[in-house]
């Protein structure tokens, strides 16, 4: 088996064949892959004439993600995962989507999954507009922002790309943990590159001061991802303001926004519960009953 790691030369291939499979999770763009490649250690196997991709997980899991759908032709794909699975030392194959699970027999496998790794999918029209009683504190929030500021809502582009970057420094002024265990390093690079990685996304200013940006990507055709969303909290409601507002512009070429997982962080799975998500996409895990 060879390996190595996963660099910016292998973007045109691995973009090709995770649009290919059209799946809805987060973990299927090569930016998300790339921006976190440290993080997850991820690597490329060529192992006879498949190409996985290895990682390891938030929890200390080794994983092998596929690159094709095992739907496609199903039984010598499960024994080249079976013999894999049996001659290395990766844990399990991850993230397996839910229309997958069916091609896995539970007398040779064993299928669980985190919720720590589960994607948050919001449909866009909602967030749009927050509309009903569970929507009606982040209405107000947005409203309360209203009334404080003049807002103006940009394309995030190369000319106001510094203003981005100074937020980012201000997000993590305020924020409690050090830059080496959040997503400043990821966010930054992907600033920096945006136009490289086909990145889009919006920025926020509020009395024409910087106060808020997020930067995502087209995941399907019926879903954008967000990547990064980050503000200065001293302009109250601006993330409920970014995110409405960025949903009423994308709403009629996109179903759902997807806010990813939430590492299983209370703050954030706080946060991400409180906009009232439509769908959480379970990632699954698939090892073998009996190893060897």
């Amino acid at each position: 088996m060879q390996t190595r790691k996963l660099t910016i030369d292998d973007r045109d291939i691995i973009t090709a064949k995770l649009n290919a499979l059209d799946i809805h999770l987060s973990e299927f763009c090569y930016p998300n892959l790339y921006f976190f490649r440290e993080v997850h250690e991820y690597e490329i196997l060529e192992w006879e004439d498949v190409l996985l991709l290895g990682g390891l997980s938030y929890d200390g899991k080794r994983y092998l993600m596929p690159l094709h759908s095992p739907s496609e032709d199903p039984e010598p794909c499960l024994k080249k995962v079976h013999r894999l699975l049996s001659e290395s030392d990766y844990d399990c194959i991850f993230p397996i989507p839910e229309e997958w699970l069916a091609c896995f027999p539970d007398d040779t496998f064993r299928i669980s999954f985190n919720e720590n790794d589960s994607d948050y999918l919001f449909l866009t029209e909602k967030m749009a507009d927050y509309p009903g009683k569970k929507m009606h504190k982040k209405k107000n929030l947005k409203n309360q922002f209203l009334k404080s500021y003049v807002p103006t809502v940009q394309e995030l582009t190369p000319e106001n790309r510094q203003d981005a970057l100074e937020l980012l420094d201000i997000w993590q002024n305020a924020s409690v943990h050090m830059i080496e265990v959040n997503d400043y390093g990821p966010c930054k690079e992907a600033l920096e590159d945006m136009e490289g990685f086909g990145l889009s996304g919006c920025i926020v200013y509020a009395d024409e001061t910087p106060a808020g940006f997020l930067l995502g990507e087209s995941l399907n055709p019926s879903t954008f991802t967000i990547h990064f969303a980050k503000a200065d909290i001293d302009f109250k409601g601006i993330y409920a303001y970014l995110f409405s507002e960025f949903c009423r512009l994308i709403k009629e070429k996109y179903t759902y926004i997807n806010m990813e997982q939430d590492l299983g962080k209370p703050g954030l799975r706080q946060t991400k519960n409180s906009y009232r998500p439509d769908m959480i996409a379970q990632k699954y895990r698939v090892e073998l009953k009996a190893r060897g």
